[in-house]
């Protein structure tokens, strides 16, 4: 099969044989999938407001260990401060691909329940950490540019926080 070269061109028209053009459509059942593949470019803020929940939740957690454990106080102080950021900041990007306020859980459920010993109080926050990074590093995939950096970082920190806690 001749390929014709280029109008105006003086070089000779490109030759595929058989085996080449062969070659050729057997990857064709492949676009499908290596499209499927490629990044998503799903705009959807929803993906974002359960993590942004989940960071005021964590947060929550955390100023109320504070409050109960004057010897957890340091590090969870910083927890609630870290995760309080977090939620600010999904909730700004959930508003930046809105233009809305960044919806929220109707109604408040009372405040977290805190374990008299220190460190079951400190494990109920590993364990909320934990859960933390395990959701936003299952989200990342999900989203795409600024947003997977976003939830990413997120995800990143929750694993750092979880050294505090240790």
């Amino acid at each position: 099969m001749d390929i014709p070269s280029r109008t105006g061109s003086t070089s000779r028209p490109h030759r595929l044989g058989r085996r080449e053009l062969l070659r050729l459509s057997a990857l064709a059942p492949l676009a499908p999938a290596l499209i499927s593949c490629s990044a998503p470019t799903d705009e959807n803020p929803d993906l974002l407001v359960p993590l942004a929940e989940n960071a005021d939740s964590d947060a929550e957690l955390a100023r109320a260990t504070a409050d109960k454990h004057p010897e957890l106080a340091e590090r969870a102080g910083t927890i609630a401060e870290v995760r309080s950021e977090h939620a600010k900041n999904l909730r700004r990007e959930v508003k930046r691909l809105t233009g809305e306020r960044a919806a929220t859980s109707a109604g408040r459920s009372p405040g977290p329940e805190i374990a008299d010993d220190p460190n079951k109080a400190a494990e109920k926050l590993r364990t909320a950490l934990e859960d933390a990074q395990r959701r936003t590093a299952e989200t990342v995939p999900r989203v795409s540019g600024y947003r997977a950096g976003l939830i990413g970082s997120v995800s990143a920190a929750c694993a750092s926080l979880l050294e505090v806690v240790r």
